[in-house]
């Protein structure tokens, strides 16, 4: 009976081990979220809350939404800049921890910057002082969101959006911010390493390294690695390029019914590669070293390496998509 109590903490050390590695399986094996490639509308809102102040509404009414975590006092400063496209024929963009880009492209002949700096605070002036420390600034070609140096405390944050010609190249070293780029035609590189980057109708090329990576697309010369997960969307049968995805945590891919597009997944065991789509069937298995390399041969329009899906140390995951949209 003297080792009773430390017999109770050792079987509940292993059941916890347990449940935490099922539960780590269960999320491996998951389909992506479809509405991580939705591509809403990006909202520019830069507006100050006052505590005890409310604001106007859209609806003309008076509205205060204030979550529990939000400070009571936000102070804000917005900029807008426009770069005509003949001066500046692509952009690079960098910018401090905590802050946000995004690109969307389109059918403009110039580029549109709008900047929207925070700070918030318990106190009006500890929001300005947090304010202040958020900036933006622009030497030549490259646009830069400037904020505290990393693991400085207080709500503080610049938002950038950055309307672009579709045909316009853009670089973007963020690796502590959040990124999003949609509907650019021309090369993308993105480097997000501590970060998430979704890019969603590219049909270009794509170059993108962050923590986690979702992508959609249809076509292009795509190259995506991840420190987490990728979570991709094909947006027709036919893939139009090369793709190359590789993560150290799950690579989920939605492809739509009747998907042709031949590719290749590898992975460390037989059971990391999941397969739901109507095609599974068809898919083979060998063995090549230490790694299980699955193929699917599709309408044999090309080399299956040409989409190459990889992860190592989790799982491959195919599903069916159950939404579909049209190709832009």
């Amino acid at each position: 009976m003297r080792f009773g109590w430390s017999l109770f903490l050792v079987s509940l050390s292993a059941v916890s081990t347990t449940c935490s590695s099922e539960a780590k399986r269960n999320y491996d094996v998951q389909a992506a979220p479809e509405f991580l490639f939705q591509g809403k509308p990006t909202e520019f809102g830069c507006v100050d809350r006052i505590a005890g102040q409310a604001k106007p509404s859209s609806r003309g009414g008076k509205t205060l939404l204030l979550a529990a975590n939000q400070p009571p006092y936000l102070l804000t400063h917005s900029e807008k800049s426009i770069l005509r496209r003949s001066e500046f024929p692509s952009l690079t963009i960098t910018a401090d921890p905590y802050n946000f880009i995004s690109v969307v492209g389109g059918s403009r002949t110039e580029w549109t910057i709008r900047f929207c700096a925070e700070g918030g605070g318990q106190t009006e002036a500890d929001a300005r002082e947090l304010l202040q420390q958020v900036s933006m600034t622009r030497l030549g070609a490259t646009v830069s969101v400037n904020s505290s140096p990393l693991g400085e405390s207080g709500h503080r944050r610049g938002s950038l959006v950055l309307d672009a010609p579709a045909d316009a190249p853009v670089v973007i070293y963020a690796s502590y911010s959040a990124v999003q780029v949609r509907d650019i035609a021309a090369s993308v590189r993105v480097t997000a390493a501590h970060a998430r980057a979704t890019i969603l109708d590219t049909t270009g090329r794509v170059d993108a390294s962050a923590f986690v990576v979702d992508f959609a697309g249809s076509r292009g010369i795509v190259n995506l690695s991840a420190d987490a997960e990728i979570n991709l969307k094909m947006l027709s049968a036919r893939f139009d390029g090369t793709l190359l995805a590789w993560a150290q945590r799950p690579v989920r891919v939605l492809v739509p019914a009747g998907f042709v597009t031949p590719f290749q997944a590898l992975v460390n065991r037989r059971q990391d590669f999941v397969c739901r789509a109507d095609f599974c069937s068809k898919i083979t298995q060998e063995k090549k070293g230490s790694l299980y390399v699955f193929t699917y041969a599709g309408d044999g329009s090309r080399a299956p390496e040409q989409f190459h899906l990889r992860s190592e140390h989790s799982t491959v995951v195919v599903d069916t998509s159950t939404e579909t949209r049209p190709v832009s």
